[in-house]
């Protein structure tokens, strides 16, 4: 298998793990088990599995001074710990789809912030892009099918904030390149994350959903799934194709996550969404293939 082969099969791995990872936290939540609790379990399994990871391939990630471990701390508290939490938040408000292709507006979140603090220009290009994308979010958040009243405003403004969340993971470690590694931030990042989303957790409840479910096994299979696929491998995934491909390929590709969070959704809870949300989701994905384009 030649490189662009094995970038274009790492990058369709984490794609489908992410896909899944919607139709995951709504069994789980209807299991029993809140938003913050499933963050905290999936954040414990991605840092057991990425700590094995980096003892395995690279030990030096370890090597921080105090001062780096702090910011990776904040980091990870800010962009792991909420971004999982607000996913999940979402997901259980709005239907699946649209929390997942509201997530999927993060390339348009690193572009603003890219522009507001390392001077990058929006062209003209990038801001038909955003404004198609603004359209497209307006449209999959079914104002105009339900009007405002019967609008959860709430959960589509958290599932904004998952995609301006999700951006901050990528664009943070931008902020330290030559200081710190991208592994050693994520490890020490994912394992603040872990500590702070354990005083929320309710540690009874997960017990509970497991041992008062008629299939236990069932939802610790989920559990297994969010953490493992949906978070460790897929990560892992993504940051290891971008060695084969270039980085607006990968991006393309990812585009299909929204396209299989909506697929899952329809299979397992009949999910269905009306013409006009189908088209405001069609418009975020076209925009954010366009903007992968045009930035690579």
């Amino acid at each position: 298998m030649n490189n662009k082969k094995k970038g274009i099969t790492l990058v369709v791995i984490a794609t489908l793990f992410w896909g899944v990872m919607g139709v995951t936290s709504r069994t789980l939540g209807n299991a029993g088990i809140d938003a913050m609790s499933i963050s905290f379990l999936r954040s414990l399994i991605a840092t057991v599995g990425f700590f094995i990871f980096l003892c395995i391939f690279n030990r030096d990630a370890f090597k921080v001074d105090l001062k780096g471990i702090i910011i990776s701390g904040i980091y990870g508290i800010v962009t792991f710990a909420l971004s999982f939490t607000t996913f999940n938040i979402a997901v259980q408000r709005v239907p699946i789809a649209v929390a997942t292709v509201l997530m999927f507006t993060n390339p348009i979140w690193v572009t603003i912030i890219n522009a507001i603090f390392f001077k990058e220009k929006i062209t003209s290009k990038k801001a038909i892009i955003i404004t198609i994308t603004i359209i497209g979010c307006i449209l999959i958040s079914n104002i105009l099918g339900v009007g405002l009243k019967g609008l959860d405003v709430v959960g589509i403004l958290i599932g904004l904030l998952t995609g301006l969340l999700f951006a901050l993971q990528l664009v943070t470690p931008r902020f330290f390149v030559g200081k710190y590694s991208k592994d050693s931030m994520i490890i020490y990042g994912f394992i603040f994350s872990t500590i702070a989303l354990a005083f929320v957790a309710n540690f009874s409840g997960i017990h509970n959903a497991v041992t008062t479910n008629s299939s236990p096994a069932f939802i610790i299979l989920n559990i297994l799934s969010i953490g493992i696929l949906s978070t460790f491998i897929a990560n892992i995934s993504y940051v290891k194709a971008t060695d084969y491909i270039e980085t607006g390929v990968a991006s393309i590709l990812c585009s299909l996550e929204p396209v299989l969070g909506s697929l899952f959704a329809y299979i397992i809870y009949g999910e269905t969404l009306t013409m006009l949300q189908l088209l405001g989701g069609l418009l975020i994905i076209i925009a954010a293939i366009s903007l992968a384009r045009i930035s690579d």
